[in-house]
């Protein structure tokens, strides 16, 4: 490799020209590149959701959820399927398919929409897309990606009634984001027009002999008011509607509510959701900022409505990468000034310095090249990297500084420099480089989001190394000068370094014990640290979630929300928040009611500024509320733990019968509920209730004269309720829809009260005396795993070993008795975290041996690499230590940071071996020459350390969440520097003079 040194000497212009036009081309690459929140991931995961009009949970399981589950699994069965999750509940079908990464999923995706098309669903299935304009399919599937996570949230809010305000978003605000380049859809949640809701009283509809088909034969056409409406008359001894029934305006079936507060000191107010979507293509920053800029152009144009940003996914972007950028510049400047305090040359300090932006930019330039975005992972292996861009530089420039020192002219320093330090610097980088070819065989998330950081930090080395066999040389001439005065200073520290390694060599046996202690001890470091999985990568939020008894209005379920939104006010942590309460057909209202909402459920949205605590915040809120709950549930969770990455606990229950799998889920979910650092736990359990159920006779109704036809309608009228045809009530001047609502939910139970209702109009009969009524027990949502009845147990994990946790939680799963046919499994946190720890573990394995490879092959040793492999041990021993005293956890992170401290560590031990080796073969006895290849060697590598350790400091101090993975990284990076820099100068020496008898034979071991 030297002889590129010699090339660029020898060409010096040529050099300069090519690296100005690569800085050129490297900076339109840098501004050219898409900017996301993570790398672009293609995740394996699809959701098939389908709306079912009017149908209970076991109707809908059979004829949608188990049509649909036997589909995917007969067709991708051993062709990369993990797992079938369908949830059946009122009205909806949810279905999550999960498949190995790396599988095609788009050819995925449009072989499962042919599958599904052939499928032959009830009619109300097929004509609800048809129905609904918004809807373009039914089952609708759906790939999860970053795609359909909403670009930017809004909340328009203003002086006009709910209705108006959705009017608004839908007619003038939709279609200017749809505008934007870049935006694929733009839809609203809220604002629904409220109804005249009729809600008839099954006793007095008894008492006055009075059906429901006779209610609605005898309301009129339009009204002008409420009262209008009760005082109808029913065409029964006078009675009137408000008699049977009770009138008033409320929402819908099938619609929510929301309201949002731009601060925590505003009072919430009523408004409509406008969430935009953009495409895969786009670039996140850019069309964000677009979209936001129309919304204030909305905003200077409307007066009466406000539009405000809710959530802005391109804030946490640029907020991240702003502190990764300045933490990198820090971390490089302080480098910088590492070189500058041992050399104590500004020229030679600036040459070094060089290295930095010249291998950064040309990092950018591969990972353009490449189709490699800027997000949080790829910036994140830049910031760690740059440490380590400017150790090849420094032990250049050191080399040729020194040479210089003797008196030899630039030309033959530079390239007899080079000459001495290019094989292991070349090594070095190579074995860094190597060391992340077994992340390719990680998979999962992790591997997914790893690969690009490797190849990041991979572009990034190699063109550091290049940078300093090259460039670097091209430039001393310039910024050093032809010559400086011959003189061989010897610095205090290489003095005292030569005492401690004389007393090291003389006392090798304690040497090896009390390194051998330490690193026993830092082992034992392990289970006090603990482990985690991933820090959660998004913006401080919290989530407050309301479950209310079945069946609860959703005015009640408001009133309840409302309740916690003024546990919110004056809170000046808190920077903005909004309520959804009750759940729609839309994406997220679908998935909502499948697993388990509607209108007894809602969801606030908390937003906290930058410096709050979130984990303090979330502990206040949730102690806050258990003084308002009542009979609500209502649970706070964190946005690390709705991230997917972070600390979600999830179990399954699968089993034969409901009875089986609900008993086992109450007695674990009691079992566990009492462990420390866990929240929130919910069984889902399919509660069964009995449900009314109407089967009409035709023979009995014709022989009463009664049409079937007509009747199917009364009885679901009646047991679903549903909207009046061409009936409407224009009440201050607006005109509202009517609806009647279904009786089933507020019926005794007392079969033959319900047998005796009225039914049919004119020609009237008893309920009983035209169908077969039953009360039969039905779930209220049915969950299948694999096409295996099954239920499931969530959590939060919100102490930091989540390990500790997770194991507590084993441990009281394996304390269950055994139920035949009942089968209980963990997901989640615990089962990604053992699945990728085990992986990353052989990853770290496969480095060792993959990077022993590479400097044997270029050293042409095995023993001498063997030898420098001793600096990996040393290294764990800063490692543990630094996550211990900092309180990090093991995560993955982490491990990421010593499977770079692989790469790392080896430079010191490969430089200071390979002066050792070249003094040895010139005549030196193998004791002078550990001395002098450590005392000229320990400039170099304690400047490389130093530097690396100081450029990594900002980024492992940093708090923040878009650097919580550089900064168990950086922590590990550094302690393992610091142990293994320390060591290396004492422990290598003291392992190469014992091997030397293997070299060189007895004799001249004695020498030593």
């Amino acid at each position: 490799m030297w002889h590129l040194t010699k090339f660029a000497v020898q060409n010096r212009i040529l050099v300069f020209l090519v690296a100005v036009l690569l800085l050129i081309t490297s900076v339109w690459a840098l501004f050219s590149m898409k900017t996301e929140m993570i790398p672009d991931i293609q995740f394996p995961y699809l959701t098939i959701i389908t709306v079912y009009p009017e149908a209970s949970p076991d109707v809908v399981a059979s004829n949608v959820s188990t049509p649909i589950e036997k589909v995917i699994s007969e067709r991708w069965d051993g062709h990369g399927l993990k797992s079938v999750t369908s949830t059946s509940a009122n009205n909806v079908s949810v279905i999550e398919a999960e498949f190995a990464f790396g599988t095609n999923m788009d050819k995925v995706t449009q072989a499962i929409r042919q599958s599904i098309s052939q499928l032959d669903f009830p009619p109300e299935v097929l004509n609800y897309a048809r129905e609904n304009s918004g809807v373009n399919e039914n089952p609708r599937v759906i790939p999860i990606d970053m795609s359909i996570m909403p670009l930017v949230v809004f909340s328009l809010s203003g002086d006009f009634p709910p209705d108006k305000l959705k009017e608004i978003a839908d007619s003038r605000i939709v279609p200017q984001m749809k505008a934007v380049k870049g935006i694929i859809s733009a839809e609203t949640e809220g604002g629904e027009k409220e109804q005249v809701i009729i809600v008839p009283d099954p006793a007095k509809l008894s008492q006055f002999g009075i059906s429901l088909s006779q209610i609605v034969d005898h309301l009129g056409l339009a009204y002008d008011s409420l009262g209008q409406i009760e005082n109808a008359a029913m065409g029964t001894d006078g009675a009137t509607l408000k008699d049977v029934a009770a009138v008033g305006l409320g929402p819908g079936p099938m619609t929510v509510l929301t309201r949002s507060a731009s601060s925590s000191s505003e009072t919430s107010k009523p408004s409509v959701v406008i969430q935009v979507l953009k495409k895969d293509s786009a670039n996140t920053v850019d069309v964000a900022n677009a979209v936001v800029a129309r919304a204030e152009e909305i905003n200077n144009l409307d007066s009466g409505v406000e539009l405000t940003v809710l959530f802005d996914q391109s804030d946490y972007i640029e907020k991240s990468i702003s502190q990764l950028e300045e933490k990198a510049i820090i971390g490089g400047v302080l480098a910088i000034a590492v070189v500058f305090l041992f050399l104590m040359a500004v020229r030679a300090s600036l040459v070094t310095a060089i290295s930095i932006p010249s291998s950064v930019f040309i990092g950018f330039l591969a990972m353009y090249a490449f189709g490699i975005t800027i997000n949080i992972m790829t910036l994140s292996a830049m910031s760690i990297a740059v440490g380590r861009l400017i150790d090849d530089s420094i032990v250049i420039v050191e080399i040729i500084y020194r040479r210089l020192q003797r008196g030899e002219v630039f030309r033959d320093a530079a390239i007899g420099g080079a000459k001495e330090v290019a094989t292991p610097i070349t090594s070095a980088t190579l074995a860094t480089v190597a060391i992340f070819l077994p992340l390719m065989f990680v998979g999962g998330i992790v591997g997914e989001l790893f690969i690009p950081f490797a190849l990041t930090v991979t572009f990034a080395m190699i063109a550091s190394l290049l940078v300093a066999l090259m460039l670097v040389p091209a430039l001393s001439n310039l910024l050093v000068g032809d010559r400086t005065q011959t003189k061989r200073e010897v610095t205090w520290y290489q003095r005292g370094y030569v005492r401690v390694l004389g007393w090291a060599l003389a006392h090798r046996a304690r040497v090896l014990i009390i390194v051998i202690v330490l690193f026993l001890s830092s082992g034992g470091l392990v289970s006090m640290i603990g482990t985690s999985f991933m820090s959660g990568m998004g913006d401080k939020a919290l989530t407050a979630n309301i479950q209310m008894p079945a069946g609860t209005d959703i005015k009640v379920t408001s009133q309840k929300a409302a309740e916690v939104e003024a546990l919110l006010a004056d809170n000046p942590q808190i920077k903005k928040f909004a309520t959804t309460v009750g759940t729609s057909t839309s994406l997220w209202g679908a998935m909502s009611t499948a697993s388990g909402g509607g209108n007894n459920t809602a969801e606030i949205s908390i937003y906290l500024k930058s410096g709050a605590n979130l984990t303090r915040e979330a502990d206040n809120l949730r102690d806050a509320c258990q003084k308002i709950t009542g009979d609500a549930k209502i649970a706070i969770t964190t946005s690390e733990s709705d991230s997917g990455m972070g600390s979600g606990l999830d179990i399954s229950i699968q089993g034969e019968n409901y009875e089986d799998i609900a008993a086992t889920a109450k007695e674990l979910t009691s079992r566990i509920e009492g462990i420390k650092g866990l929240e929130n736990v919910e069984a889902n359990v399919a509660q069964v209730v009995p449900k009314l159920d109407i089967e009409l006779d035709p023979a009995r109704a014709q022989a009463l004269g009664m049409a079937t036809e007509r009747l199917q309608e009364e009885f679901d009228l009646l047991m679903m309720g549903g909207v009046l045809p061409d009936k409407s009530a224009t009440i201050n001047g607006e005109t509202y829809q009517i609806s009647v609502r279904g009786v089933s939910d507020r019926l005794s139970g007392d079969l033959e009260q319900i047998k005796a209702l009225p039914i049919g109009w004119p020609q009237s009969a008893s309920l009983g005396d035209v169908a077969s009524v039953t009360l039969p027990e039905r779930p209220t949502h049915v969950i299948h795993i694999d096409q295996v009845l099954a239920a499931k147990i969530t959590g939060e994990i919100t102490d930091k070993d989540v390990g500790a946790v997770n194991a507590k939680v084993k441990k009281q799963i394996n304390k269950l008795a055994d139920t035949p046919g009942v089968k209980v499994e963990m997901h989640g946190a615990a089962e990604d975290m053992e699945e990728t720890f085990t992986r990353m573990v052989i990853a770290i394995l496969a480095a060792i041996v993959i990077s022993f490879m590479v400097v044997a092959l270029i050293m042409r040793s095995i023993l001498n690499p063997l030898i420098i492999m001793v600096s990996l041990p040393l290294a764990s021993i800063g490692a543990m230590l630094a996550l211990f005293i900092t309180g990090h956890t093991i995560s993955v992170s982490s491990l990421m940071g010593i499977l770079m401290l692989v790469g790392i560590v080896l430079t010191n031990a490969i430089v200071l071996i390979s002066l050792v080796e070249q003094l040895r073969m010139s005549g030196m006895n193998t004791h002078d020459a550990l001395i002098e290849g450590g005392r000229t060697r320990l400039r170099p590598i304690l400047m490389t350390a130093m530097t690396t350790i100081f450029a990594m400091m900002p980024l492992a101090l940093g708090v923040s969440s878009g650097t919580m993975i550089a900064a168990d990284l950086g922590v590990v990076v550094i302690g393992g520097m610091f142990s293994s820099t320390l060591l290396t100068l004492i422990v290598i020496p003291v392992v190469y003079s014992l091997t030397d008898r293997f070299r060189r034979g007895p004799k001249s071991a004695r020498s030593v």
